[in-house]
């Protein structure tokens, strides 16, 4: 009976300390890394929040349509160790992010995960989700 309880607790504990690795969702199962694409536009809004900041970009397409576009970055903390802090991201200024787009986008517009964010400036981010993070500022 202590042996059973025993292999029971040793079970739940290991289980409990996976969640985070189980967590943690597979890029390649959401976005298409074989078509990626850059998108160019204003930026309308940043969540700044774990575990991923989302950057909210209106882009113009062909016919000049807005198209809202939701573009995934790495986490807060992996982008703040890398250089790359908020106070970059100006809203009134355009921004080219290069994206992989999502499979399926279940929202109006299009999402994608974002891969390297040009600023105006010319300054070029790797914004990518890496695991672990390790995010190279060119």
């Amino acid at each position: 009976m202590i042996f059973r309880c025993a292999r029971l607790t040793v079970f739940v504990l290991l289980s409990v300390a996976a969640l985070p690795l189980a967590a943690h969702h597979s890029v390649a199962s959401e976005f298409d890394s074989l078509h990626a694409m850059p998108i160019t536009g204003m930026i309308k809004r940043v969540d700044w929040t774990n575990p991923h900041v989302w950057i909210y970009v209106n882009v113009k397409d062909a016919a000049g349509n807005t198209v809202p576009w939701r573009v995934e970055l790495a986490a807060p903390g992996a982008l703040t160790r890398a250089g790359f802090e908020k106070n970059l991201l100006d809203l009134t200024s355009p921004v080219t992010i290069e994206v992989w787009p999502a499979f399926h986008d279940p929202q109006t517009g299009r999402a994608g995960n974002g891969r390297l964010l040009t600023l105006r400036d010319g300054r070029a981010f790797d914004v990518s989700d890496k695991w672990p993070d390790a995010i190279p500022v060119r």
